[in-house]
């Protein structure tokens, strides 16, 4: 696809940089992932961060749905107010995954063809031209794990797959292991997606470049380290707004306000 040549050229300048350092297909390409993930952060960051405001607000939901059991159309609009108070976004959760969608068909096309992308006067690109292949691990980053023909060879491909679904799975329950089972549909729906997609990932890593399951993998650590700080430094928020709304509380059980003093002399006057 001509949309996808400039997002492959960037894929393939950056990749090429990296790997000027490196000297390594494989770590090129973790360094490129991390590199593009810090670039998408804003967006990780608003979707963690709804993904947690929807597992803590499924008590007010439980409310909601008790509220307006009867009246659908009601339950939807107290449901959607909500939301917007609350700063929830139902579909924030495959957001970033569609803003990468680009990245990894470019990627996909630079692995398959790195010497159409990948700058000619680069090391990279003259160590491709002398190897037909660049190991990491002893896993061909070009070719995917089903090209792979003897079962001994496609043991680290498939230790990799391995990872790349429990580092998915472990990211899902990280937003979603406070909050157990919900009735509510969009929640429950959330749930499944977080079910799915890392047995997704762990399918269609089977027949992709193993150069684009290296990135999946890689992003899943980074992105696990960037949600436990998340939650950690929201959680530290919380507890910080709980403590000042208790002081406020005893502040105002020992110190009752006491009347206006125009009103204590009126008084005086009526007597």
């Amino acid at each position: 696809m001509a949309i996808l040549e400039p997002f492959a050229l960037a894929i393939g300048f950056m990749l090429s940089y990296v790997y000027d350092f490196t000297l390594s297909y494989g770590f090129a390409i973790a360094i490129l992932t991390v590199i593009i993930n810090v670039i998408i952060f804003p967006l990780t960051l608003r979707q963690t961060r709804s993904t947690k405001r929807m597992q803590d607000a499924q008590s007010d939901i439980k409310k909601l749905q008790k509220q307006h059991k009867d009246n659908k159309e009601e339950l939807n609009k107290a449901m959607a107010a909500m939301y917007k108070e609350k700063g929830i976004n139902p579909l924030g959760c495959i957001l970033p995954l569609i803003i990468q969608m680009p990245i990894w068909f470019a990627l996909f096309r630079v692995l398959r063809e790195p010497l159409n992308f990948i700058p000619s006067n680069s090391i990279l690109f003259k160590d491709l031209e002398l190897s037909s292949s660049l190991t990491f691990f002893n896993m061909d980053l070009q070719i995917p794990p089903s090209e792979v023909t003897e079962w001994i060879d496609r043991v680290p491909y498939l230790i990799l797959i391995l990872f790349v679904i429990l580092t998915a799975l472990y990211q899902q329950q990280q937003i979603t292991k406070k909050s157990g089972k919900s009735d509510n549909p969009q929640a429950q729906q959330m749930q499944m997606v977080g079910k799915v997609m890392p047995l997704f990932f762990g399918f269609i890593s089977w027949t992709l470049p193993t150069g684009l399951v290296v990135y999946f993998l890689t992003g899943n650590i980074f992105r696990i380290g960037q949600q436990g700080l998340i939650v950690k430094l929201d959680d530290r928020e919380e507890v910080k707004k709980e403590e000042k709304k208790e002081e406020e509380n005893e502040d105002t059980q020992t110190n009752p306000i006491q009347e206006n003093p125009r009103k204590n002399r009126k008084k005086r006057r009526r007597k």
